[in-house]
């Protein structure tokens, strides 16, 4: 019974703490905003806030290649279909870089982020910190991964723009809710104990 005591403490703990872990707010102090390109229209709009009131100097968009949709809008990659759809709500082009990637279909979020270490290496060996902006529970998945691409002489803040259809209040209360958060703790949890980026890194990067 004792067990079966700390089972259940054990449980409603994580629960109750597991939304936070998934889609966590920390920023670092840097003029660079990173924006994975996967994210819904309504996140842009917080993108452009979120550049306008912290003076970001630089947008960058990462992304991977569509899977769907490429036929009718050939964007090739979900880094131009955020980056162009920035341009159209008025964001400054001198001011967007698009990072996208064509051909990589596995560990596309850690591999979109080694295209971004080495964008920076070649253009900006200067920039110790990125803020990285994303959408609800993907945020803590995505900001290890970053973390592990970029290595430690960049820190990785984490902007995770709150879901559109639940929060950390609700997201046991919808079928979408509950498959995406526990998707991503899954995700987060064998990122955290079993990745390797020796294994998964793109080849010859």
């Amino acid at each position: 019974m004792i067990l079966v005591l700390f089972i259940f403490i054990f449980a409603y703990l994580g629960f109750r703490n597991l939304f936070g872990t998934l889609a966590p707010v920390q920023r670092e102090k840097t003029n660079i905003l990173v924006l994975e390109g996967f994210v819904n229209d309504y996140v842009l709009y917080d993108a452009m806030k979120e550049f306008k009131s912290n003076n970001y100097k630089l947008l960058i968009v990462t992304g991977a290649p569509l899977e769907y949709g490429d036929l009718l809008a050939p964007c090739r990659n979900t880094a131009r279909v955020a980056g162009l759809s920035l341009l159209r709500l008025g964001f400054d082009s001198t001011k967007l870089v698009m990072i996208g990637t064509d051909d990589i279909r596995n560990e596309r979020t850690y591999n979109s982020a080694v295209r971004l270490r080495q964008w920076l290496v070649t253009n900006r060996p200067d920039i110790t910190a990125v803020n990285l902006m994303t959408m609800g529970v993907h945020g803590g998945r995505s900001r290890m991964l970053f973390r592990k691409a970029l290595g430690d002489s960049v820190k990785v803040g984490i902007i995770s723009v709150p879901n559109f259809y639940y929060g950390p209040d609700s997201w046991w209360k919808s079928s979408k809710g509950f498959r995406e958060t526990m998707n991503e703790a899954i995700g987060y949890y064998y990122i955290k104990f079993f990745f390797h980026p020796g294994y998964n890194e793109i080849a010859g990067k």
